[in-house]
């Protein structure tokens, strides 16, 4: 196994210890665990870029990899919004949550789709209104996570959900594609 897939393995593991930290510390107002979901999560964001650098460096790009690393950026992402959403209060609009939510189902769902129906070859590769999304969610997380006023993080999360939808639609369409070509 290569480092790159050890590395995004060690973030799929983070996942529900980050969602303890985060909902033990807000339920129970322990700060300690509070930073320490912090602390997760930025670590999370780090070694996702660094899984893929050293992928991409050293040659260590596998077909596990290509589908853990979205794996867990997804089941990180849906897991931090939704225990923002449970943990602290006001933070974020169950609607945004909702999208959030529900944009990485239609995304898998239609990938699962593609896949089945004869695409397995050129599959589709992030798309930058992806990797825009993906960078605006974890944004705002992080954003909630040190407590920024909601009067000042709306305006991040209107940008972060107009970015959501451009995507989940951008997706849609190239998925189309991918299935009418097969």
């Amino acid at each position: 196994m290569t480092l790159a897939n050890k590395i995004t393995i060690l973030r799929l593991l983070l996942v529900p210890v980050f969602v303890i930290f985060l909902t033990y510390g807000y339920y129970k107002s322990i700060i300690a665990f509070q930073y320490t979901a912090l602390g997760i999560f930025i670590f999370c964001i780090l070694t996702d870029a660094l899984d893929g650098f050293i992928a991409r460096t050293f040659n260590q790009q596998t077909a596990l990899g290509m589908f853990l690393d979205p794996l867990a950026d997804k089941l990180l992402l849906v897991s931090a919004f939704v225990a923002i959403g449970l943990s602290i209060a006001d933070k974020l609009p169950l609607w945004v949550i909702m999208l959030v939510v529900g944009r990485e189902l239609i995304i898998s769902i239609g990938w699962l789709v593609v896949y089945l129906f004869g695409a397995k070859k050129g599959s589709l590769k992030p798309s930058i209104f992806g990797k825009m999304t993906t960078f605006f969610q974890m944004l705002t997380i992080l954003l909630c996570l040190v407590n920024l006023p909601y009067q000042h993080l709306r305006w991040i999360i209107f940008l972060t959900v107009a970015i959501t939808i451009i995507s989940t639609v951008d997706y849609i369409f190239r998925g189309s594609a991918k299935l009418k070509s097969c």
